[in-house]
């Protein structure tokens, strides 16, 4: 593939000692830790992006404020992304969780803050009801722990290059979406494709260089099964949003696919599929 994207993927443990968890986790990580990332590195009492001479390298600002993409006008691609597990009900109890996060580009170098703003975030909790310690953070590629609680190992980090990532070989296989993806079903193997080849793009324009190729692939549906989500969202800048998503799995049958489209299947078990990212949205796990 003729373009270059970095990525890192961490998986954090959290432990709570008890937890009253609302029908959808997404927003609240995505909220949550930016509202203590502006209160540990901003220095004006209330922020103000839009004159700071400092916005350029500042990680709030290009995860949370950041309005235009180097290539286009819309709002760009976050390069921090938390992807908590989905319920999609209401649970409560006591014990850990794993929360998964994808660092693009050079924003690895933002470890620090990422563990910080995790750790502060814990201590004010998902809700009064739900806060939670920070246990470790491992790295997904290397298996090695770069955090345990109280110290950090930066040098274990591993940073891969997606356009290397190996074509899967495949013939029939599920996919099942294990975070709602913002899409009707049934959902296509083209479909799919295109989702993750939009999303790919979006990376590749803000934290990468090069394009994206076009793939040509034909399927069939053996079975899928599918469920709706209602996911509301509170935003201060934007109020009430409400976003349609579904959970559930599909399996595939390929009549016709080339290596291009059986690569982006590869790339979209790292960085998901369609819109919402930000928010945890579209990630998926594939199965034979």
């Amino acid at each position: 593939m003729t373009f270059s994207l970095k990525l890192t993927k961490l998986r954090a443990r959290l432990y709570f000692p008890s937890y009253s968890f609302p029908y959808w986790l997404g927003n609240k990580f995505r909220g949550g830790f930016g509202a203590v990332l502006v209160r540990a590195i901003c220095g004006y009492i209330k922020p103000r992006c839009n004159v700071c001479n400092s916005s350029k390298d500042c990680l709030y600002y290009v995860i949370y404020e950041k309005d235009r993409q180097k290539r286009g006008k819309s709002q760009p691609p976050r390069p921090i992304v938390f992807i908590p597990p989905f319920f999609g009900k209401e649970v409560s109890g006591r014990g850990e969780i794993e929360v998964e996060v994808n660092v693009f580009g050079n924003f690895y170098k933002f470890l620090p803050h990422l563990i910080y703003g995790l750790r502060f975030f814990g201590k004010i909790g998902i809700n009064s009801n739900s806060k939670y310690e920070l246990l470790s953070i491992r790295d997904v590629f290397s298996g090695k722990e770069i955090y345990d609680g109280e110290r950090v190992y930066a040098e274990r980090l591993k940073t891969i290059e997606i356009s290397e990532v190996e074509a899967k070989k495949l013939d029939e296989f599920s996919v099942k979406f294990f975070t709602p993806i913002e899409a009707k079903a049934p959902i296509t193997l083209e479909d799919l494709l295109r989702m993750i080849r939009r999303r790919l793009i979006l990376y590749v324009n803000e934290y990468g260089t090069g394009s994206v190729p076009e793939f040509n692939c034909s399927a069939e549906i053996l079975e899928s099964e599918w469920e709706n989500h209602r996911l509301v969202n509170y935003s201060r800048r934007k109020g009430k949003r409400v976003f349609n998503g579904v959970t559930g799995y599909v399996r595939y049958r390929i009549k016709e696919c080339d290596e291009n489209s059986l690569k982006l299947l590869s790339i979209g078990e790292l960085i998901g599929a369609g819109s919402k990212a930000s928010f945890g949205m579209g990630f998926l796990k594939i199965s034979i």
